[in-house]
C-alpha cells in the first residue's frame, strides 16, 4: 500500500510538470503568433527548464531567437535538436532553419550545406530546393563579382604603371631640355 502511494504521488507529479511544460509551450505560441518573439522566448525557456529533453519547446525557442535575428542562439538551440532526435521530418526542418540563418548572416557555403543537408532528409521539400538554388545563384554571382574586381584591379595597377612610366618619360625630357639650356657668360649673378 505503502509502495501504491509512493508510486502515484510519483505519477501525479509527473502529470502536472507536463501540464506546466505544454502551458509554457501554449502560451509561448500564442505570444510568438502575436509577433511578440522576446515573450515567447520566455515562455520557452521555462519550458525548457521545466522538462529539458523537449524538442518542441527547443525547436519554438530556437524559432523565436531566430525571429529576433539572434541566429547564432537559434542555430545552437536547432544543433542540439539534431542529437535529440532521429526523426528525418524534424531533422529537415531543423537543416533548413540553419541554412536560412545562415543565409541571413551572408555566409553562403554553410546556408548551401544546410540546405543540401535537408533535401538528403527529405527531397521534397520545395522552399529547401528554392533556398538552395538562390543561394548557389547568390554565390555564383559574388564569385563573378570578385573575379571581375581583381580584373579591374590588375587593369588599374597596369594603367598606373602606363602612367608613372609617362611622367618618368617626361621628367626625363624636361632635364635634359633643362641641361641644353646651360646659362653663358660669365658667372651666375649679376650687379646691379
Amino acid at each position: 500500500m505503502k509502495y501504491a502511494f509512493l508510486i502515484l504521488f510519483v505519477l501525479s507529479a509527473l502529470l502536472v510538470l507536463a501540464q506546466s511544460v505544454n502551458s509554457f509551450i501554449k502560451y509561448g505560441n500564442q505570444f510568438y503568433n502575436q509577433a511578440q518573439f522576446d515573450l515567447a522566448e520566455n515562455q520557452y525557456r521555462q519550458a525548457l527548464a521545466e522538462e529539458p529533453s523537449s524538442i518542441e519547446a527547443r525547436y519554438n525557442l530556437a524559432s523565436a531567437l531566430h525571429q529576433q535575428k539572434k541566429y547564432d542562439e537559434a542555430r545552437a538551440m536547432f544543433q542540439q535538436i539534431t542529437s535529440m532526435s532521429k526523426d528525418s521530418s524534424i531533422l529537415s526542418m531543423v537543416s533548413y532553419n540553419v541554412g536560412v540563418s545562415h543565409t541571413k548572416q551572408k555566409k553562403l557555403e554553410e546556408s548551401i550545406e544546410a540546405y543540401k543537408q535537408a533535401l538528403r532528409m527529405n527531397p521534397e521539400d520545395q522552399q529547401a530546393r528554392e533556398n538552395l538554388q538562390k543561394a548557389l545563384k547568390e554565390q555564383k554571382k559574388q564569385q563573378n563579382q570578385s573575379q571581375s574586381q581583381s580584373q579591374n584591379s590588375s587593369m588599374d595597377q597596369s594603367e598606373a604603371d602606363q602612367k608613372l612610366q609617362l611622367l618618368q618619360q617626361k621628367e626625363r625630357q624636361i632635364r635634359q631640355r633643362s641641361q641644353n639650356k646651360t646659362p653663358t657668360g660669365g658667372g651666375g649673378s649679376k650687379d646691379w
